[in-house]
């Protein structure tokens, strides 16, 4: 089949075979109006649009949508970011992980309905219609914008946690899909994230009370994407299939509520891998510091209701009990670098604008500046929660 999208365009009779197919049934779909779904800068591994069209069937034409996520035309920004396997392991996600995984819980995931699914493109049910929309990128910085994904995480973890009691040998083979990209086969990209570290050096440079930092962020320099990946890679007792990457940007949000996207990145790892994640690059420091033991209880509260709920009070004692504060304070504290690395690399989504990435594509990236040109991309309030991050994580590691 032709590709949906191409250089912006979308090919209306590929798009039409897609919605017949999903349908069951054939109708006319007609003046397809492709329009960007994200803003740039927003998306990693696809090109993610909003396609509007008309349906005509039984004399009758209504209106509707589709998000379609299309691998990057740059080849070098596939190999960079393996599209294929980040493609593959989504098409995993919505066609295999997530129904299975839905067994093992009492209400399903909140995801969109998957539609369709190819090496070079993923369909989506336009979770906008159901009155779902962008949350504002910044920082969370009250309850209202943390609950929900925590409980959708917490809900995600317990599946697994309940299918390995249940039925470990198809919960292994279930796992065993996920596609992981060696580390030699991602170290460029690696390097692409450890010129973050030397930004982060300048901004710290800039500020008297934080140069006490500048040692810790040395010795980062010389492994830290290695040392990211025997994080997440550790054979730890408890293991579950984490989302990956679930950050506001993969959220969409109906008053308090959220639906997840974008599950290219799922992962067999500690549930702290999610945590850590989510909570480094979406919360405001002092509001994680401050917050922090409420949220994990928050969290526990969650996995432990969702695995009672299928498993019952006798039978689930025993596969709760592992799971409590001490476990996942320490598992928190573990992955420590690997949060603080992700939400200094995400940040720039937070605070850039269009306008600002094409400035930086039109001379290579942030990565090719000179420090001092580097730091002149930087805002104040950017500058801000680099060095907020780097005492949160100099504090969470030092524990650990």
């Amino acid at each position: 089949m032709a590709a949906i999208m191409r250089r912006g365009s979308c090919n209306a009779e590929a798009l039409k075979q897609v919605i017949c197919k999903f349908a069951k049934k054939n109708v006319d779909v007609s003046n397809p109006l492709p329009e960007p779904a994200t803003a740039r800068g927003n998306n990693f591994v696809s090109d993610a649009w909003r396609i509007g069209y008309l349906v005509s069937e039984n004399g009758k034409v209504h209106q509707d949508s589709v998000i379609v996520k299309a691998r990057p035309e740059n080849e070098a920004q596939n190999a960079l970011m393996h599209t294929d396997i980040a493609f593959k392991n989504e098409i995993l996600a919505y066609e295999e992980v997530i129904p299975t995984l839905n067994k093992y819980v009492c209400a399903p995931m909140r995801v969109p309905k998957y539609i369709h699914g190819d090496p070079s493109t993923v369909v989506l049910e336009d979770m906008s219609n159901s009155g779902f929309e962008s949350a504002n990128k910044k920082l969370a910085t009250e309850w209202n914008l943390v609950w929900s994904p925590i409980q959708e995480m917490a809900k995600l973890h317990a599946a697994s946690i309940t299918m390995q009691h249940l039925d470990k040998a198809n919960f292994d083979s279930l796992k065993n899909k996920i596609i992981e990209v060696p580390l030699p086969e991602s170290t460029p990209l690696g390097d692409k994230q450890a010129t973050v570290l030397d930004t982060i050096l300048g901004v710290l440079g800039e500020r008297k009370e934080a140069e006490k930092y500048t040692k810790l962020i040395e010795e980062l320099k010389k492994d830290a994407w290695r040392e990211q990946k025997e994080i997440v890679q550790k054979d730890v007792p408890i293991r579950v299939i984490n989302h990956g990457s679930l950050w506001v940007n993969n959220t969409l949000y109906r008053g308090d509520l959220i639906t997840i996207l974008d599950l290219q990145h799922i992962v067999y790892s500690t549930p702290a891998t999610d945590l850590s994640f989510f909570l480094y690059v979406n919360l405001e420091p002092e509001f994680l510091s401050n917050n922090r033991k409420s949220i994990l209880e928050y969290y526990l509260l969650n996995l432990h209701q969702n695995i009672t709920d299928k498993l019952g009070c006798i039978e689930s004692k025993d596969v709760v009990v592992p799971l409590n504060y001490g476990w996942i304070d320490q598992e928190l504290r573990r992955c420590s670098l690997y949060a603080y690395m992700m939400a200094q690399w995400i940040m720039p989504v937070l605070y850039w604008s269009d306008a600002v990435y094409n400035q930086l594509e039109n001379i290579g990236g942030l990565e090719n500046l000179a420090i001092p040109q580097r730091l002149s991309y930087l805002t104040p309030e950017q500058k801000d929660r680099i060095i907020k991050l780097t005492k949160l994580f100099a504090a969470e590691s030092s524990k650990y």
